[in-house]
C-alpha cells in the first residue's frame, strides 16, 4: 500500500481524545444566550358544553365551523341518550373480584364498582411453622398460589446467623483442583467451586490483514500452520459483489445540479459528483414596463416571484420618476413563465439575450454494491422530476477478502512467528487479546453454609489432605421464615392451604383474624354509552365464565366535538380562549402527540467567521480527494505536473484546495470521475467547503438522523419504562427489565435517559460483561454499568474496586450511581457548557474541541437515533446554534 506515501506528506491524521460520548474535554469561553423552547407538540381542544337536542347542537357546530373554519361534529354527551348498565352474578372472593374489575377496565375501557353479596362471615388465615431460607420462602409463596389459588406472603422470624464459605490455600494445576473438588463434594456432601489464583498469563489470537481472493487465502492457511505451529481458520471479511451507479439525465444550471446532489447525498446516503452534459442553453434578460412608484414596482416583483418563481430587482429610470423591474439570466423555461404572467396581467416587458449561456449537468453517483440502495437513488431523482437509471458498470465487482485467525496462544515465540508470517505474505496482522488467561494455581471454595457441623466437615477435609483452609463470612445472613395465606372464608380453602404445608413437610395452623367478610361479590358497570361497548363488556364476562345481565336507560343530551389540531400549546390556548370568549363554553386542552422542543444558542459570530476560526484549528476528514487526470500517468499512478492541486471535490474552486503534489509523487486512485481522479488519502486536512458542510446547522434537516447532534443530553425525554423494557432492554442480559432504573437516574440527575441506556449497552456488551453481571470484591458482589473507573491496565479489578467504594451492590444502584458520576463530571460540568454533540465538536473559539474530524458529531448519533426509532413515547429537546 506504498502508493499513499507522498500524498500523506500533506495530511495530518485526526486525533480523538477518547472513545464514546462521555469523555468531554471542550468548553465555551463565554455563556451563550438561550431562547425559550418552541413547542412543536400537537394538541386538540374539547368542550363539555351540552345541548338539549341534536338540532341545537348541530346549529352550534355549524356556527363554529363558519366563524373559525375548524372541523366539528355532533355526538351524544354520554350522560344522556341510550345507556346501559351491566351487573354480574356472584364472584368468589374479594381479591378475585378486585382483579377482575381491574382487568375489565383495561380490556374494555369501561369503569365499574363492586359490592358484597350475602351475609358476613368470619375470616381466617393458614399460617405455616418456621423454615430456613428466604429463597425457599419466595419459591413456596409462588407455588402456594399456583396449587391453592390463594395469595400468600412470607415474613422473617427468629435469630439471624452469618453464612460462610470455607476457602482453601492454592493448589497446583487445574486437573488437581478438579479432582480435589470431586472428592470434597463426595466426602462432605457439600457443593463447591474452584477458581484461578494469581495474575495469570493472558492469551491472544493472531489476526492477519485482508487477503484478496479465496485461492490465495486457502494456499496460505496450511503454510501458516507449518511455519508457526498454530492452527488457523479463514474468515470471510467481504463477499464479491457487483457495483452499481445512479446516473441522471440533463439538469439545467450548475446551482440546481449542486443543490440536488446535496439532497441526494443527505437522503440516500450515497456520495456523487456532477458533470457537464449537453449543449449550453442561451440565457436572457427581461425588463418590465414603467411603474409609477417604487412600492408598486416592488409589489410587481413579489408577484413575479410567486407566479413565475423568478427573482428580480427594482430600479428607478434615470431622469424620470418611473421604476422598472429587472429580471436577469433567465433560461427559456423561466422566460416563458414570465411571458405568460405578463400577458395575463396585460403588462408590457422587453427581453434580450444575456451575455452568457447556461450549461446542463448530470449527476453520477459513486459505486455501491447495494442494488436496493441504488434503486432508492433512482426513485429519489424521479420524485424530483429528473430522469435517472441504475447502471452496473461492466466488469466492476469487488473482490472477496479473507483473513487468517489463529488459535489462542500465550507463547511469545508463536506470536512472533505468526506476525512475521503475515507481514511476509503482504497481510500485516495484529495480536488481539482474548480476555482469557492461563493459570498455574487454583483455590477451592465451599458453598455458603451457616451450620457449624458443615463448616467443621469442610475444614477437616482440607486438613486431612494437607491443605490449609479458612472460613470466611460472605456478608449474607441466614433467617427463619413462615408463610401466611390471605384471609379467607370457608373451611375448604383453609384445608387446601394446610394440605400444601403438609406436602412440603411444614406444619401449619388456622388462625382467625377477628374480622368478617363475604364469600361472594358482584360487579356493576358505570353507564355504557354505546351498543359496541356493551357487547365488549358482555363478551368479557362470558370469557371468564361469569353470568351477566344489563338494563337500558334513555337520555337526550348532545355535545360538539372539535376535530381541529393545533401545533404548540400557545396556539391551543388561543383557540380555547376564542371558544370561551365568543361562545361562553367550558374548554379543556389535551396533548395528543409529543413533538420536539426546540431552542437556539446564539454563537455571537457569523458563519464565515466561525469557518475562518475552524480552518485555523486544522480540521480533518477521512473522505477521498481529487486531482486532475490530465496530470496523472495512470499506468504507474504518478504525478506528471510540476505542482498539482489536491481538491476535496471534483471541480476547480478556490474553497476546495487541501494540498499540493509534486512531479513524481505517487497517488492511490480509487476511480475516475469526468476527468478527475478520486484518490484515497486516509486522514487529511479538510477543505473550507467540507467544514461549511458540517458546521452550518442549516445543512441538517429535522427529520434526519444527523439532527440528533443538537439533542440536549441534559434534558430527560419522558420515556415509558414498560416500552423501554419491551423494545430496547428485552434480552439485554443484566439490563433486561431495568428501564425504570435508567428513568429514575435520568430524572434525578437531569440526563437524557436514552443517552444513559445507549452508553450502558455499549460499555457492557448489551448487559453481558463481567462488571455488569456482578463480580466479587472484598466478599461483596458489585456492579458497574458504565465502565466507570475501569482502567485499561486491569478493567475488571479497577471497575469492581470503584463500584465497591461507591456501594454499588445492586444493578439499580450501579445505574443510578453511575449516572451521578456522568452528570457531575461531564454533562453538567460547571467549567464546560457543552451538553450537545454539536457543541462538543464546534466551540465558538475553536478551542478545547472534542475531535478534529469534521464529521464527528454527525457520525456519533447513529446508535441513539436507531434506539429512538424503536419507541413511541418520548419528548426530544434540541438546542440548535444560530449564526449572525
Amino acid at each position: 500500500m506504498g502508493g499513499n506515501k507522498n500524498v500523506n506528506k500533506y495530511i495530518r491524521k485526526a486525533t480523538f481524545f477518547a472513545a464514546g460520548l462521555l469523555f468531554i474535554q471542550a468548553a465555551f469561553t463565554a455563556s451563550p444566550a438561550f431562547a425559550a423552547y418552541t413547542d412543536t407538540s400537537v394538541y386538540k381542544i374539547e368542550t363539555t358544553k351540552e345541548f338539549s337536542s341534536q338540532t341545537e347542537a348541530e346549529k352550534a357546530a355549524e356556527r363554529l365551523k363558519k366563524d373559525t373554519g375548524w372541523k366539528a361534529d355532533v355526538q351524544t354527551s354520554g350522560r344522556n341518550g341510550t345507556t346501559y348498565e351491566l351487573a354480574t352474578g356472584g364472584i368468589d372472593g374479594e381479591n378475585k373480584t378486585k382483579s377482575l374489575l381491574l382487568q375489565f377496565g383495561k380490556e374494555t375501557g369501561l369503569k365499574g364498582t363492586y359490592a358484597p353479596i350475602g351475609k358476613r362471615e368470619p375470616l381466617a388465615k393458614a399460617v405455616s411453622k418456621e423454615f430456613p431460607g428466604e429463597a425457599k420462602a419466595k419459591e413456596l409463596a409462588l407455588q402456594f398460589k399456583k396449587e391453592t389459588g390463594l395469595q400468600a406472603s412470607y415474613v422473617k422470624t427468629g435469630k439471624q446467623e452469618s453464612y460462610v464459605k470455607v476457602i482453601s490455600d492454592p493448589v497446583k494445576g487445574e486437573q488437581q483442583a478438579k479432582a480435589l473438588l470431586a472428592r470434597f463434594e463426595k466426602e462432605t456432601g457439600l457443593q463447591g467451586t474452584y477458581g484461578p489464583y494469581g495474575a495469570g498469563q493472558g492469551t491472544v489470537k493472531l489476526i492477519s490483514g485482508e487477503i484478496e481472493g479465496e485461492s490465495k487465502a486457502k494456499r496460505l492457511l496450511p503454510q501458516f500452520k507449518k511455519e508457526t505451529g498454530l492452527k488457523g481458520s479463514l474468515e470471510l471479511v467481504k463477499k464479491q459483489e457487483a457495483q452499481y451507479q445512479v446516473i441522471t439525465g440533463a439538469i439545467q444550471g450548475e446551482t440546481n445540479a449542486k443543490n440536488l446532489l446535496k439532497q441526494f447525498e443527505n437522503q440516500v446516503k450515497i456520495k456523487g459528483a456532477y458533470e457537464a452534459a449537453g449543449r449550453p442553453e442561451q440565457l436572457y434578460n427581461a425588463v418590465s414596463g414603467y411603474f409609477s412608484d417604487e412600492k408598486t414596482a416592488q409589489n410587481a416583483a413579489a408577484q413575479i416571484k410567486k407566479a413565475a418563481g423568478v427573482s428580480s430587482s427594482v430600479e428607478r429610470v434615470k431622469k424620470t420618476r418611473y421604476w422598472v423591474v429587472n429580471m436577469k439570466n433567465l433560461d427559456s423555461q423561466k422566460l416563458s413563465k414570465v411571458s405568460a404572467f405578463f400577458k395575463k396581467k396585460t403588462w408590457r416587458y422587453t427581453s434580450s439575450k444575456a451575455g452568457k449561456k447556461q450549461t446542463a449537468f448530470r449527476i453520477v453517483s459513486s459505486q455501491t454494491a447495494n442494488q436496493n440502495k441504488a434503486a432508492v437513488g433512482v426513485n429519489f431523482f424521479k420524485s424530483k422530476k429528473v430522469k435517472a437509471s441504475s447502471v452496473q458498470k461492466k466488469g466492476s465487482t469487488t473482490s472477496s477478502r479473507y483473513r487468517i485467525v489463529s488459535a489462542e496462544t500465550a507463547a511469545q515465540s508463536q506470536i512472533t512467528k505468526a506476525l512475521q508470517f503475515y507481514s511476509k505474505n503482504g497481510a500485516p496482522g495484529t495480536a488481539a487479546q482474548t480476555g482469557k488467561k492461563i493459570y498455574s494455581q487454583y483455590r477451592l471454595a465451599s458453598e455458603a453454609v451457616f451450620n457449624q457441623g458443615n463448616i467443621t466437615k469442610a475444614l477437616r477435609f482440607f486438613q486431612t489432605n494437607g491443605i490449609k483452609a479458612a472460613a470466611q463470612k460472605t456478608g449474607q445472613l441466614h433467617s427463619q421464615y413462615k408463610l401466611t395465606s390471605e384471609a379467607v372464608i370457608g373451611q375448604e380453602k383453609l384445608a387446601k392451604a394446610l394440605k400444601f404445608y403438609s406436602k412440603q413437610k411444614i406444619a401449619g395452623t388456622v388462625q382467625p383474624t377477628g374480622k368478617y367478610g363475604y364469600r361472594q361479590y358482584k360487579i356493576t358497570s358505570a353507564p355504557v354509552s354505546s351498543k359496541s361497548s356493551l357487547d365488549k363488556g358482555v363478551a368479557f364476562f362470558g370469557k371468564h365464565h361469569i353470568s351477566v345481565s344489563y338494563r337500558t336507560k334513555t337520555t337526550s343530551l348532545y355535545t360538539v366535538v372539535i376535530n381541529e389540531q393545533f401545533t404548540g400549546k400557545d396556539r391551543a390556548e388561543a383557540a380555547a380562549n376564542v371558544i370561551k370568549k365568543n361562545y361562553g363554553w367550558p374548554v379543556n386542552i389535551m396533548k395528543i402527540k409529543d413533538g420536539p422542543q426546540i431552542m437556539t444558542t446564539d454563537y455571537g459570530i457569523t458563519l464565515n467567521q466561525m469557518i475562518d476560526k475552524q480552518m485555523k484549528a486544522s480540521p480533518q476528514t477521512d473522505a477521498a480527494a481529487y486531482v486532475s487526470l490530465t496530470y496523472i500517468n495512470t499506468a504507474n499512478q504518478t504525478v506528471t505536473a510540476d505542482v498539482l492541486n489536491v481538491r476535496s471535490s471534483p471541480r476547480a474552486a478556490g474553497g476546495n484546495i487541501i494540498g499540493q503534489l509534486k512531479k513524481g509523487d505517487k497517488v492511490n486512485i480509487i476511480s475516475h470521475e469526468s476527468g478527475w481522479a478520486k484518490i484515497r488519502m486516509n486522514w487529511r486536512n479538510a477543505s473550507r467547503e467540507e467544514v461549511e458542510k458540517y458546521v452550518n446547522p442549516e445543512k441538517f434537516t429535522q427529520d434526519s438522523s444527523s439532527y440528533f447532534q443538537f439533542l440536549k443530553l441534559s434534558k430527560t425525554a419522558g420515556l415509558n419504562a414498560a416500552e423501554v423494557n419491551a423494545k430496547i432492554l428485552y434480552n439485554k442480559g443484566i439490563l433486561t427489565g431495568k428501564g425504570q432504573a435508567f428513568i429514575d437516574a435520568a430524572r434525578k440527575y437531569s440526563i437524557n435517559e436514552l443517552y444513559l441506556i445507549s452508553h450502558s449497552l455499549l460499555e457492557t456488551g448489551n448487559g453481558t460483561s463481567a462488571l455488569a453481571r456482578g463480580t466479587s470484591f472484598n466478599g461483596k458482589t458489585v456492579y458497574n454499568m458504565y465502565g466507570v473507573g475501569a482502567y485499561d491496565s486491569n478493567p475488571l479489578y479497577y471497575g469492581a474496586k470503584y463500584a465497591y467504594e461507591q456501594g454499588w451492590f445492586t444493578p439499580e444502584a450501579a445505574i443510578v450511581g453511575g449516572a451521578k458520576f456522568i452528570g457531575e463530571k461531564y454533562i453538567h460540568n460547571q467549567t464546560y457548557n457543552q451538553d450537545t454533540l454539536y457543541k462538543m465538536r464546534w466551540s465558538p473559539n475553536a478551542l478545547h474541541q472534542y475531535a478534529t474530524d469534521v464529521g464527528w458529531a454527525a457520525k456519533q448519533v447513529g446508535r441513539m437515533y436507531s434506539l429512538y426509532t424503536l419507541l413511541d413515547q418520548y419528548t426530544l429537546y434540541y438546542d440548535v446554534p444560530v449564526y449572525r
